[in-house]
């Protein structure tokens, strides 16, 4: 791959002859970009696994992209004459994309667990000034009775603040997410955003609403008590794609080995002859 540079400057200050460019070994280079995408894409899926236990988690899938040449790239080369700058070069790693599939729906008994029966719903939480998005419905009421998540953030209400209840008197639970005591009844806000392109994940199974979202109609509000939505992951299926994810990097680094080898044993003979 080339890689024009200027001309130098002379001890004495005076412009020397332009180098030549220096050129890398292309094999090199796309042994390289595929060692570096198939790292990227290890760490997501180890990320991935190390969530498989987090309530309402979603996956990430790394996408990788071809990449025209440097020549055709920088446009001194167009695309599809049919010559040597045709040959890609390499591969990009794009942003990741969150997996939005339901995970598998656990029944714990806790009255204060919750389960999204729905694609397109999530729960409400207050974090300081703004509001996140999550499927995690493990939540519990603390000291001072106001409904938390399991990081403490405040889960809030239909009326838009966070849900509170006297803790020193009991309560009950009913359907749609509906929490009642002494004869008042709150109900848990439901978000629906217009499209999941609206959020960005903030860590684990946070997500933060980076456009209006709508709320969930009477009727459509498909909450289940007692219940937690699991982890999306598939562990089988990700220890399989970690597998081959492993293989393609060592194939890469392997090349990069043989391709180094061969550059050597090729210097060698030059300077022999």
């Amino acid at each position: 791959m080339r890689n024009p540079k200027g001309p130098s400057i002379g001890s004495a200050g005076t412009e020397s002859r332009p180098r030549e460019p220096a050129i890398m070994p292309y094999g090199v280079y796309l042994s390289a970009a595929g060692a570096q995408a198939q790292n990227h894409r290890l760490q997501q899926i180890s990320h991935n696994l190390a969530n498989v236990e987090t309530p309402g988690f979603k996956p990430k899938a790394t996408i990788l992209q071809a990449r025209f040449s440097e020549m055709i790239e920088e446009g001194m080369v167009s695309p599809g004459l049919g010559g040597a700058d045709d040959i890609g070069g390499g591969v990009t790693i794009q942003p990741e994309q969150t997996q939005f599939e339901i995970g598998a729906i656990r029944t714990t008994g806790r009255e204060t667990d919750f389960a999204l029966h729905d694609k397109k719903s999530f729960f409400v939480l207050q974090r300081g000034d703004e509001q996140l998005l999550t499927r995690a419905g493990d939540f519990l009421f603390d000291s001072t009775g106001t409904l938390v998540n399991s990081g403490g953030d405040a889960v809030v209400g239909k009326n838009g603040r966070p849900i509170q209840i006297d803790p020193r008197l009991p309560f009950n639970v009913g359907a749609e997410g509906t929490i009642t005591q002494a004869g008042a009844t709150q109900q848990l806000m439901l978000a629906q955003p217009r499209s999941y392109g609206d959020l960005a994940n903030v860590g684990g199974n946070l997500f933060r609403p980076l456009a209006e979202y709508d709320m969930a109609p009477d009727g459509q509000r498909n909450v289940v008590a007692g219940s937690l939505e699991q982890s999306a992951v598939s562990p089988t299926g990700t220890m399989m794609e970690m597998i081959e994810t492993s293989r393609a990097y060592e194939a890469n680094i392997q090349m990069i080995k043989n391709q180094d080898s061969v550059l050597g044993s090729l210097i060698g003979r030059v300077l022999q002859s």
